[in-house]
């Protein structure tokens, strides 16, 4: 056969083969494009919907907690509880449910989709105190009459609701009802939960009615109703079928693992994906199934299915065209070949050989005699060779190039195929993610564990970012935690973007991991201390605007006690609540000393009163699960400590305890005479034999591995998960009880608890006479004095006790003030201001400014913080005196001798 025939002939048979191998193709390939999406779309949806009911159920179960918190539902257990009548209010059983009725009315005015309230007491068979519903004329709201009240004693919501506890809430089953209009399936559901009496005992049960049209109906206009969906039980049984965007009640005995048996084999132990089944009558059919456990405590689930023709369509549609051009091509390919086949087959055996030889020796040699076309055709090739040879060469350049920078860099680098192979990743990817052929592998997952942005929850594999990538998605610093082995979580920050062929087709991605942990540490620390610092500056602004407060009712019960003095019921009420400021400024104290690391201020002290009084606070603090036992030793020594130091490490100990406990078990707290001998003694550091007061503080938690015993008294050492705890709660006991002489001691075995000795060393008779000896007589003078303090209160009562003692008072609000009485030729002895002043000059400046005048000035300043922190702060001297507030009429007298009498008085800042 000549080679023109031959050549008419293959041309022939290519353009046939070509066409129906690119039509079928194209058939396959649509269909693998269409089918994959479809069915991720049947899974989004389903989720979606899945998704939308579980919100709904979340804000119905808001909407019981918000109803349940009714101010007038107190009023009725009031009213209930005391004959009748509410003892608070004075209102009566009936108005309280009378104002009831018009609350739940109203609010089922504003919410189309409550059909009705009910209040039902559980005694008296459940008889029921109010309903509202939507049962009157033309459905309008309504309170029901009294004769039409029914008794939910046997009724299983009621029941069933009367049984929970804290803010647990019971859900119906969902009941589909004719709405009585034509009957419309109307699907329903029940809330309930119950009301409780100040001592936690059950009164009564309220419940709620919802009408869940309003759910599906934002559901059909959000998503696809060309579908079928089944709202189906995790058991098998279905809950309401949704066809079309219409409900449809569903048959109650019927089973969807009977409806669809290959189905449920796909897709049981894979929920949340979608595949493609044939449902009994043969038709093949993609379908999705999404299950998960609600707000109502039920795992519920929702298949919806496609016909899998509706999903081939787009693939189906491109048949008749695909094969209408398949033959004009191959019609035009036959005539063009016999056209061609004559002029090209010697031209085309000449320059066959020519490239032949070329293959094989790498040199070409072009035929001689060439005309015309084939002529400007071996020219082009021979032109073309050169070029190919010239960019062969620059390109390699360009490639090493390109490698060596891609090698040196920080960031791991991965490029995918539109397949999502990893078909390149230079060395820091690799050292991340290890060899290609091993990704998706299980040795691979069992080795590398992708986590989200937290470093803790596992990041599902449909998000990661190679998938993300795979699926074409463009992206920037999506953050994620990855572990390989038993190694720490390094943080990574991923970015990609799409490659694309000429055409516009997806053909791979380029993804970029860049290493975040350094960052995120320092990131954390900083917020860490930002914290910290702004706590203890506010705690510190606190404490100094309770200290001004306190320094007035501190004056006030003085002077109080006086004028009652005679009279021993107001004297002793007038004593506690001079008791009462004083812990008060104990803990004004404690305040500033977490803002400024106050010193510590020892005394003796009762540490069984000290504990009961911690307990009282324990208790409310730790929550009903921890059952706190106390055991008090009798005749126990007072111990020498800073009592609020001893509260806040007590109250330390048991927060840690009930961590260990899960909130839930038992706390001992115990206290007793001990004496550590010599030997004991000589077992551990810094201990001296004598008697101490111990207090030991037990739980019944799961214990400290022994591995970290050692380790639990350093700073910032905890086991807690980040965010959590800062590590410093036992540190700061065991540096206390270090500083206060004493000793520390932990005692914990796995899985049965952990017990804690402190040993505070015993107070001696002169410190318990020191605490308890009777403060100095107030001793006033005839003095001049000059008040200067922005708090009017303060002012006032300064100048009352001044005037008591038999000072000359003047006072001023603020410098500016002083300065102009001075200016005005106001004498007096002695300076006496707040250190802090509004309006631009401070206390210790007004002093600097008023002894360029008067050089041998006394001054006497005054201050809501410390002395410590105001020296710290630099706001005074070492050399000046200070009166701390909260201070009494016998602290300011005393101040004020000391610094009157003083011969030599104190120099300017």
């Amino acid at each position: 056969m000549r080679l023109s025939a031959r050549l008419t002939l293959a041309m022939t048979v290519l353009v046939a083969f070509t066409v129906a191998a690119i039509g079928l193709l194209a058939y396959y390939n649509i269909g693998r494009a269409v089918v994959p999406s479809g069915l991720t779309r049947l899974a989004y949806q389903a989720k979606a919907r899945l998704g939308a009911y579980e919100s709904a159920l979340r804000v119905f179960r808001s909407e019981m907690l918000s109803a349940r918190l009714l101010p007038a539902h107190s009023g009725v257990v009031r009213a209930s509880r005391n004959g009748g009548v509410d003892p608070e209010f004075g209102l009566t059983e009936a108005q309280w449910l009378q104002h009831l009725a018009t609350v739940y009315a109203g609010n089922m005015q504003f919410k189309p989709g409550i059909l009705g309230y009910r209040l039902a007491t559980v005694a008296d068979g459940g008889r029921s105190l109010i309903e509202v519903d939507r049962n009157g004329p033309g459905g309008a709201i309504r309170v029901v009459p009294a004769a039409e009240l029914s008794r939910q004693g046997d009724d299983e919501t009621f029941r069933r609701a009367s049984e929970q506890t804290g803010d647990s809430v019971y859900f119906s089953p969902l009941r589909i009802a004719a709405d009585g209009e034509g009957g419309t399936p109307l699907p329903r559901i029940m809330l309930a939960a119950p009301i409780r009496d100040p001592a936690g005992a059950v009164f009564a049960v309220l419940e709620i009615e919802l009408d869940l049209r309003p759910v599906f109906q934002r559901i059909r206009d959000v998503l696809d109703n060309d579908t079928s969906v089944y709202f189906v039980t995790a058991d098998g049984g279905y809950l309401m079928n949704y066809l079309g965007g219409r409900i449809v009640p569903a048959e109650p005995m019927r089973r969807w693992q009977d409806d669809f048996p290959e189905l449920a084999a796909s897709l049981a132990d894979k929920p949340g994906t979608a595949t493609v089944f044939r449902d009994p009558d043969g038709t093949r059919t993609a379908g999705a199934l999404v299950v998960g456990t609600l707000t109502n405590g039920e795992r519920t689930g929702v298949i919806e299915t496609e016909p899998l023709e509706r999903m081939m369509a787009p693939a189906t549609a491109l048949q008749t065209p695909g094969l209408i051009v398949g033959l004009a091509a191959l019609l035009g390919a036959v005539l063009l070949s016999a056209l061609l086949s004559r002029s090209l087959a010697k031209p085309i055996a000449q320059l066959t050989h020519a490239v032949t030889a070329f293959s094989r020796s790498g040199r070409l040699v072009m035929p001689v005699g060439l005309q015309g076309e084939s002529r400007i055709l071996a020219d082009a090739f021979d032109q073309t060779v050169g070029k190919i040879d010239a960019a062969n060469a620059a390109l390699r350049s360009k490639t090493e190039l390109l490698d060596k920078t891609i090698a040196s860099m920080a960031d791991a680098v991965a490029v995918l195929d539109a397949a999502g192979k990893r078909v390149f990743a230079n060395p820091t990817c690799l050292a991340l993610f290890g060899p290609a052929e091993d990704i998706g592998s299980e040795r691979w997952r069992n080795k590398y564990r992708r986590f989200l942005a937290d470093g803790v929850t596992p990041m599902p594999d449909h998000e990661s970012p190679a998938a993300r990538a795979r699926r074409g998605e463009s992206f920037d610093n999506i953050e994620l935690g990855i572990r390989h082995g038993d190694g720490p979580v390094v943080q990574l920050a991923a970015s990609a973007r799409r490659i694309e062929n000429s055409d516009g087709s997806f053909g791979g991605a380029v993804v970029v991991y860049r290493n975040l942990t350094a960052f995120k540490e320092s990131e954390r620390q900083l917020r860490q201390a930002q914290k910290m610092q702004a706590i203890g500056q506010l705690t510190g602004g606190v404490a100094h605007d309770l200290n001004n407060i306190l320094t007035v009712i501190t004056g006030g019960i003085e002077i109080l006690a006086d004028g009652v003095s005679d009279r021993p019921d107001l004297k002793d009420v007038a004593a506690m609540v001079d008791q009462a400021v004083t812990r008060a400024s104990d803990l004004t104290h404690g305040l500033l000393s977490f803002s400024r690391k106050q010193p510590l201020q020892p005394r003796s002290i009762d540490v069984n009163a000290l504990m009961l009084d911690t307990v009282k606070l324990l208790r409310p603090t730790l929550g009903s699960g921890i059952d706190i036992d106390v055991e008090p030793a009798p005749d126990l020594c007072p111990a020498l400590a800073d009592p609020s130091q001893l509260g806040s490490a007590l109250i330390n100990l048991a927060i840690n305890a009930r961590d260990a406990m899960n909130g839930s078990g038992k706390l001992l707290l115990e206290t007793g005479n001990v004496d550590l001998d010599q030997a004991y003694a000589e077992q551990h550091d810094e201990v001296s034999a004598g008697r101490y007061v111990m207090l030991v503080v037990s739980d019944n938690g799961y214990g400290i591995p022994a591995s970290i015993r050692d380790r639990v008294f350093e700073p910032f050492f905890t086991t807690k998960a980040v965010g959590e705890g800062t590590g410093l709660g036992l540190s700061m006991v065991y540096g206390f009880i270090k500083q206060s002489g004493g000793h520390i001691e932990l005692y914990s075995e796995e899985g049965h608890g952990t017990t804690i000795r402190l040993y505070l060393p015993c107070a001696t008779i002169s410190d318990t006479e020191n605490d308890t000896a009777a403060p100095p007589l107030a001793q006033g003078g005839r003095e001049s004095v000059l008040v200067v303090e922005d708090d009017a209160l303060v002012r006032s009562y300064v100048m009352t006790h001044l005037k008591a003692l038999g000072y000359t008072a003047h006072s001023a609000c603020s410098a500016a003030e002083a300065m102009s009485m001075v200016y005005d030729g106001v004498e007096f002895d002695l300076l006496f201001t707040d250190v802090m002043l509004s309006g631009g000059m401070d206390g210790p400046q007004l002093a600097d400014e008023l002894r360029k005048y008067t050089p041998d000035l006394k001054v006497l300043f005054t201050s809501g913080y410390t002395e410590t922190a105001m020296l710290r702060q630099g706001r005074i001297g070492p050399d000046m005196q200070l009166l701390p507030k909260p201070y009494r009429r016998a602290d300011l007298a005393r101040m004020l001798r000391r610094v009157l009498d003083d011969a030599d008085p104190a120099p300017a800042k």
